[in-house]
């Protein structure tokens, strides 16, 4: 914050705590100021532009002009299914069809599921997997559901340098779910879409390393790249909100 060269500030009256103590916010900074209260615009700070204005009354932000599609994600995890020092462990997300699909594993002991569907099993697993198989990378294969259950595990991988590697397959949604109320419930969603942050900032929020990928050509260098870290990591890889199931997979119709 304190390099910054821009602030946006929505609904922020740059208090003595959320300042530390009017240190934040460098004065060579241009300030963009919106608040609902006219009276607090340039009362701390003078901003460059100052919006009186519901945040809530803000357009939203676009979302992203490109995003990875499965068939990409599913070519990488074959990749790391190929190589030797590698333990892949995959959590219960909508991704995983296309795993069972078009993924062979022919390593002894190099992959490991949850046979019982329990979401938010994958990090956990893999911090395990890495301190009692230390002389292997362990990568970490979640849905974006599953793997905020556990987010938070992210920084006890940081604090005791456990290693593991992330890919969460980011479609901003319940897939699972909302596949059975758009295909059996006649597109009646209800708490099935997530309003993400973006999950590499997250890791490095953290201490982490994190990257996100909004392109299928990007996803291998990244790949790559992260793998070459040493430690703890997460890459984001964004999908469209409706990204889910392969195509000839449907759910049981209700009844």
């Amino acid at each position: 914050m304190r390099d910054t060269d821009l602030v946006v500030a929505l609904g922020c009256r740059f208090s003595e705590f959320t300042t530390k103590r009017w240190t934040l916010v460098p004065p060579e900074a241009d300030l963009v100021h919106v608040d609902i209260a006219p009276v607090e615009l340039g009362r701390i700070y003078p901003p460059r532009v100052g919006l009186a204005s519901d945040a809530a009354a803000l357009p939203p932000l676009p979302a992203p002009s490109e995003t990875v599609s499965s068939a990409a994600p599913a070519e990488v995890v074959q990749r790391l299914a190929d190589r030797d020092g590698l333990v892949l462990i995959q959590d219960v997300h909508t991704f995983g069809h296309w795993i069972l699909r078009h993924v062979g594993f022919d390593r002894a002991r190099s992959h490991y599921g949850s046979p019982g569907g329990a979401m938010a099993w994958g990090l956990p697993a893999a911090m395990g997997m890495a301190l009692a198989r230390p002389e292997e990378r362990v990568v970490a294969l979640s849905g974006d559901g599953s793997f905020w259950m556990v987010a938070q595990d992210f920084e006890t991988c940081v604090r005791e340098r456990i290693p593991v590697v992330n890919l969460v397959v980011n479609n901003f949604a319940y897939g699972n779910t909302r596949d059975r109320q758009r295909l059996a419930h006649d597109e009646r969603y209800s708490g099935v879409f997530l309003d993400n942050p973006d999950f590499a900032a997250f890791a490095r929020m953290l201490g982490g390393y994190g990257a996100r990928v909004t392109r299928d050509t990007d996803l291998p260098a990244t790949l790559d790249d992260v793998l070459a870290q040493p430690g703890p990591s997460i890459i984001d890889i964004v999908q469209d909100p409706m990204e889910g199931l392969a195509s000839g997979l449907t759910p049981p119709k209700a009844h």
